[in-house]
């Protein structure tokens, strides 16, 4: 590749990057509506061949996703609604908990090692009373709207995307100067048949997840357990810290429900472990096993550095991003030596 390829090809990324970092507050809605684009694009094909119309077979193939959204809005709408006049109480006794959790670590330290690290004092003095109300959860919220903004959002945008998408795509491809025409279709029909194998995979490891930990926090008897479940299925989506950011919601709810002891958190600890266990010895080999070749060192410091910079959605789509830019590098580099071979359009995207 000569020098001025590769200086137009970092600028690609270049802007690239800058696009998807102006597009973070979005980055939900974005992800949901591929998925569904993903998965509904096949049925969407099949209805137009039994002669639904366009818009038509969209907003059809769209109805059981939004149905399945609008349960799981109703849902933990009921959770939230039985939920918040017990927050004040399980806010106070989860404040207790933390105490004497750093309580009884000095004690061990000192017992142990003959150290004083008064950890309970300084948690103290960090006034958790002024976090740790509802006043102040609620007023820091903002997330909340973020979350119902993207939900909203989504079924929009994959309403355009399965309308319009290959359109634009045509189009866009059709800018490339003649010569690039044959490499800009290699470029995207690599990258597309890669990306949809991955997201597809996703999709359905954190839905195997979620139901496998979901089952599990029931058996044990933990409250809402269908939603620790999704939210373990979701923290499932991260990269390599998945485990430890799942521990956090039932690790909260223990320390919120003095009735719940040890054998609560083994059993929650269990769980996690079962279902992380089952989704890297089965399901991971099983769906997602290369279809994204990355290192494992190149996508552990990916993901760490995403995360610094946007959060939890840069985690998620750190990984195929960076699938992506090794792709294109590898086709630009292979380039030369492809001159003259056929190129098929990719069937699914």
């Amino acid at each position: 590749m000569t020098g001025r390829g590769l200086g137009q090809l970092a600028l690609i990324l270049a802007l690239l990057l800058v696009v998807l970092y102006a597009l973070k507050p979005l980055w939900g809605a974005l992800i949901l509506a591929s998925l569904f684009y993903l998965l509904l694009h096949p049925l969407v094909l099949r209805l137009r061949t039994r002669g639904w119309t366009r818009n038509g077979a969209i907003l059809l193939a769209l109805g059981a996703p939004l149905l399945a959204l609008g349960w799981l809005f109703h849902y933990l709408t009921l959770e939230a609604a039985n939920y918040l006049p017990r927050l004040p109480d399980d806010l106070r006794q989860l404040q207790s908990g933390l105490g004497q959790m750093f309580s009884e670590l000095d004690r061990r330290l000192q017992l142990l090692l003959g150290m004083q690290t008064r950890l309970a004092e300084q948690f103290d003095q960090l006034r958790p009373e002024t976090w740790l109300n509802t006043e102040q959860l609620v007023s820091s919220s903002g997330w909340i709207a973020a979350i119902a903004i993207n939900g909203v959002l989504a079924p929009v945008l994959a309403f355009f995307l399965l309308r319009d998408y290959r359109r634009f795509r045509d189009r866009a491809l059709a800018l490339l100067p003649n010569p690039r025409i044959e490499l800009g279709w290699l470029l995207y029909r690599r990258i597309a048949g890669r990306l949809q194998s991955y997201l597809r995979g996703l999709l359905m490891q954190a839905s195997i997840l979620a139901t496998v930990t979901a089952t599990g926090f029931a058996l044990a008897a933990f409250p809402s357990a269908l939603l620790l479940g999704l939210l373990t299925g979701v923290a499932g989506l991260v990269p390599y810290l998945g485990p430890f950011l799942a521990l956090v919601p039932p690790a909260l709810v223990l320390l919120a429900s003095p009735a719940m002891g040890l054998e609560s958190l083994i059993e929650a600890v269990l769980v996690i472990l079962v279902g992380f266990g089952f989704d890297n010895l089965v399901v991971i080999p099983f769906l997602l096993a290369g279809t994204v070749n990355v290192h494992p060192a190149l996508a552990l410091m990916a993901v760490l550095a995403a995360g610094h910079l946007a959060g939890i959605p840069g985690m998620v789509i750190s990984i195929p991003l960076l699938g992506m830019v090794g792709i294109v590098i590898k086709t630009l580099l292979e380039a030369p030596g492809r001159a003259g071979q056929p190129l098929a359009h990719p069937a699914g995207l």
